[in-house]
């Protein structure tokens, strides 16, 4: 818990200024790279699971950086309007994105990518990944 809390301090220190840089999406969505390839869940619903890959996951909201975790639990926004804004930018022009057969969809931003996955048990889940993974990557753990 406290590395994930220094982890926290250094990122937010790191990506404050650049947060605001981001014209790439509507609610600044910015990935810090840990260095690992440590999957981890960082919200659920009954719907979708999301995830992030080596790294934190930040989101500016009315002006306030904070943990994408913290704000999907708080319900400051939702992950279907984020996924939502995604396919809106990507329909705009905005991000370049990737349909699969199954379905699954993978959105390419500035420094990472989101993966919307179709998974086997009929769910949708979402990743985040480095810009150097995807959705074969993910296929394959």
């Amino acid at each position: 818990m406290l590395k994930r809390l220094i982890a926290l301090a250094l990122v937010l220190a790191m990506t404050v200024p650049f947060v605001a840089c981001s014209d790439d999406n509507s609610f600044d969505l910015t990935y810090t790279s840990d260095g690992s390839d440590r999957l981890e869940y960082i919200f659920y619903t009954d719907e979708r699971v999301v995830y992030v890959i080596g790294g934190l996951m930040m989101i500016k909201l009315e002006g306030e950086a904070q943990m994408l975790e913290m704000a999907l639990a708080a319900g400051k926004i939702s992950i279907e309007e984020i996924v939502a804004q995604a396919e809106a930018d990507y329909e705009d022009g905005d991000l370049d994105a990737v349909t699969y057969p199954d379905g699954s969809k993978e959105y390419v931003y500035d420094g990472f990518k989101m993966v919307v996955l179709n998974t086997h048990l009929g769910n949708i889940d979402v990743y985040f990944t480095p810009s150097d993974k995807g959705y074969y990557d993910i296929q394959q753990r």
